[in-house]
């Protein structure tokens, strides 16, 4: 792969592996802020009983407070929009903004050695760029380094309004003075943090392929399923939208090896489970879940609309044919058999996956080619 198409992969907009890792990550991110801003809290009454300056104290306090609230809205907010890429741009954005805003609290008040020489402050751009590779999305990583190299720049300048800092009349220097060696390093740490940031997306992108991709049909795995269904049971649950589970079985596959092969039933089942996931993709989404067996999860459709979408998938294998080698020999293509279930809430998804599956053993004793409701 060429650079070019390397950058442009990297850069695009995250598949369905990475929209699910960024999802998962958003909520890990907004957990470790709550527990890190929790820590923060500590530092004013550290700070007062080591003797340093009120003025320093009082702003942490105030920030610290203010931080832990937004942190808890944050979380809560993280759970219902994890799976919207617009949210991770803002909530990105809003960690380093953050950042900024404190160390420009410190120059409104006349304190520019403490902005631009911050010993604990400073480091959490480091800390936020780095969270956002949980976020599994290299435009995020991106933008936010740019936003802490501009927002630094800007606080940069802001102290150099005050005049020469290094001047005797800032002594004592509690902070030090401002070296521009020292300040240029930070920038250039800035970079490093963002690249690194970048090559964790790349490798995750590689290892969630992996790890999620059924090797035999092409679709998602069953580790991939547990994920994501769990995710889309929450989502389901704080938004109060219906989710739809059905589990699918290819009919008569058994007798479909023995008469053409198991070579041939490999490829057969790869085609049909590209069908599935075509057909599914508009209403939600497939997974193999073992054999010949797949799961179609239809999040935010009710029990009749994914009765509809179910009879209109199950129909169109009855006209289909399936290729079975390269000189184009055909055969006609099995047919599938489904059960399907509406998520209860609180339900469990090993319950609902279990309703599902009664209803597919319902649906294959009674004939099969059908779509038979969960009780």
């Amino acid at each position: 792969m060429s650079l070019a198409q390397t950058l442009k992969q990297q850069f695009s907009p995250p598949d369905d592996l990475l929209l699910e890792a960024g999802a998962v990550g958003e909520v890990l991110v907004a957990r470790i802020r709550l527990i890190a801003v929790m820590l923060i809290c500590l530092t004013p009454p550290v700070a007062w009983l080591s003797g340093a300056p009120q003025h320093e104290v009082v702003t942490g306090a105030i920030v610290s407070l203010l931080a832990l609230l937004f942190a808890i809205l944050l979380l809560r907010k993280a759970r219902r929009e994890g799976s919207n890429t617009r949210w991770r741009f803002l909530s990105a954005a809003l960690d380093i903004t953050s950042i900024s805003i404190v160390l420009g609290l410190f120059l409104i008040q006349g304190f520019p050695h403490v902005a631009v020489n911050s010993r604990v402050v400073w480091e959490l751009y480091l800390i936020s760029i780095a969270a956002t590779a949980l976020r599994a999305d290299s435009r995020v990583c991106l933008m936010a380094g740019l936003l802490a190299l501009a927002q630094y720049a800007c606080i940069l300048f802001g102290a150099t309004r005050y005049g020469d800092l290094n001047d005797p009349r800032w002594a004592p220097f509690i902070y030090g003075y401002l070296t521009w060696g020292d300040q240029i390093s930070r920038l250039i740490l800035i970079i490093v943090a963002t690249l690194l940031a970048l090559a964790c997306v790349y490798q995750t992108r590689k290892l969630l392929l992996l790890s999620s991709q059924d090797d035999l049909t092409g679709i998602r795995n069953r580790a991939w399923l547990d994920t994501r269904l769990n995710r889309e049971l929450t989502e389901a649950g704080l938004l109060k939208k219906p989710l739809c589970l059905a589990m699918i079985d290819v009919d008569g596959f058994k007798a479909f090896n023995d008469r053409h092969g198991h070579l041939a039933g490999d490829s057969a089942l790869h085609t049909l489970a590209q069908r599935l996931e075509k057909r599914f993709i508009e209403h939600g989404f497939v997974a193999r879940y073992g054999g010949e067996e797949f799961t179609a999860v239809l999040s935010g459709w009710g029990l009749d609309e994914a009765r509809a979408a179910c009879q209109a998938v199950r129909a169109s294998f009855e006209e289909e044919v399936i290729v079975l080698d390269e000189d184009g020999f055909e055969v006609p293509s099995p047919t599938v058999s489904m059960g399907l279930a509406l998520w209860k809430s609180p339900e469990s998804a090993e319950s609902l996956i279990d309703r599902a599956d009664r209803a597919l053993i319902e649906a294959k004793k009674s004939g099969r080619n059908r779509v038979v409701l969960a009780s």
